[in-house]
């Protein structure tokens, strides 16, 4: 709770004297206080902890979702369902972004299907643990009871192993919300203004007194502190006794405010940390391809691949995959590229074999070419087998190098210079 000047000045002080009241005056008040005091750890934990979520399920519904048959990439039924249509009220992103909210927020998430073959992220449910398999029942789905239990071969269920990461994040925005406001306290406290009003006996013994007081201390008071030029009017009886003026150098004052955003940003960094995402990723500044590829790498990758086990696990089976298939993910749509920035890098991954055309153009999110010689792998002729270099190398005799002539007449010339 703020400091309440108003209830502090009507009681008596360790200053006041037989000849009147005297009382400190600051020019601070509740209700100026009451916006700063707020729990401002909790918001900035909240703001880093969502915009962290946003980018992971934004990575996640970037995913293509490829449906091979017979180990032919064709777009099957359930390409649509993952890549375009989960169910009539959510689009692919609102669809992944619910998801990815769900398992961070408590560590798990359940995907239904329903009769209608619609596919839901459950916002609560109950689970029945048995050794040949989970049940799940009491599930809510967009804030309504959706009847009968579910097997755990009917839902895709993803976990996150550890402690609930919110209540962790929690409980350190918490504590650290309590420096951030002492030391903005502090900070607030030292560019006050404060004084000490004495009002006399007779002043006091008046019978508007009250009044004066009230209207003083309510009205007076507080536009005088908020006002950068102002006059304070003040009855017979009444001195105003300015101790304090607006504290603390710039030095200082810089420094109180950067302690203060140095705490912000601690609270930031923890989150960041906490859900394995580097810190240049969420703020978007100085972020480099390592510090990209760490983001793939582990919150975005394992999720991913959860995800494919559990719908391949689940929806396909063993029979389907054993027969090559299944679905598969392909990252990657989820970070931009320009094709000129990566044109020498396709010459090599062509002109070695290692991709045919089309791999390249898939990679890149483009169409395939519909072209057999599309599908082919070509090479250069400047990659042939070390064998073939060698062939016959080694039964040809070697030329000796030859040495230049050597000039006699010069050396003729030398020796006659040396005896001179």
């Amino acid at each position: 709770m703020a400091f309440n000047i108003f209830r502090w000045l009507t009681k008596k002080t360790d200053e006041d004297t037989e000849v009147g009241r005297s009382v400190k005056v600051s020019g601070f008040s509740d209700e100026e206080e009451g916006s700063t005091y707020v729990d401002v750890g909790l918001y900035i934990q909240a703001m880093a902890f969502w915009a962290a979520i946003r980018k992971i399920g934004s990575a996640v519904a970037a995913v293509e979702w490829q449906t091979i048959r017979r180990g032919k990439n064709v777009k099957a039924r359930e390409y649509w369902s993952w890549n375009y249509d989960p169910n009539p009220n959510q689009t692919r992103e609102e669809f992944f972004q619910q998801l990815i909210s769900e398992l961070y927020l408590h560590q798990e998430a359940l995907v239904i299907e329903t009769r209608k073959g619609n596919r839901y992220v459950a916002d609560a449910f109950t689970t029945i643990q048995h050794i040949d398999g989970d049940i799940y029942s009491d599930v809510v789905i967009r804030g309504e009871s959706y009847p009968g239990t579910f097997a755990s071969s009917d839902v895709i269920h993803i976990t996150l192993p550890g402690f609930r990461i919110k209540t962790m994040l929690d409980a350190i925005a918490s504590n650290n919300s309590q420096m951030i406001k002492s030391a903005t306290g502090n900070f607030l406290r030292g560019q006050g203004t404060r004084g000490i009003l004495n009002i006399s006996d007779t002043a006091e013994a008046e019978e508007d007194f009250e009044e004066h007081y009230e209207d003083l201390i309510n009205d007076k008071f507080k536009k005088y502190f908020k006002e950068a030029n102002a006059v304070l009017p003040l009855w017979e009886g009444y001195e105003f006794k300015q101790t304090e003026t607006t504290g603390g150098s710039t030095k200082s004052s810089l420094t109180g405010s950067r302690d203060i955003k140095n705490m912000m940003d601690d609270i930031v960094e923890y989150t960041a940390q906490a859900i394995g995402i580097p810190i240049s990723v969420l703020t978007g500044k100085n972020m480099t391809d390592k510090d990209f590829q760490t983001f793939m790498t582990y919150p975005v990758k394992p999720i991913v691949e959860a995800i494919e086990s559990e719908i391949n696990r689940k929806v396909y089976g063993q029979k389907l995959v054993s027969a090559d298939t299944y679905i598969s993910p392909n990252l990657a749509k989820i970070k931009y590229t320009d094709v000129f920035d990566v044109a020498n890098p396709i010459d090599k991954l062509i002109g070695s074999g290692a991709f045919c055309v089309n791999d390249v153009r898939i990679r890149l999110g483009l169409d395939v070419i519909d072209e057999d010689w599309a599908w082919q792998h070509w090479m250069t002729k400047n990659y042939s087998p070390t064998e073939e270099l060698l062939d016959g190398v080694e039964d040809k005799e070697v030329a000796p190098v030859q040495q230049p002539p050597v000039d006699d007449s010069k050396e003729e010339e030398k020796d006659e210079e040396s005896k001179e």
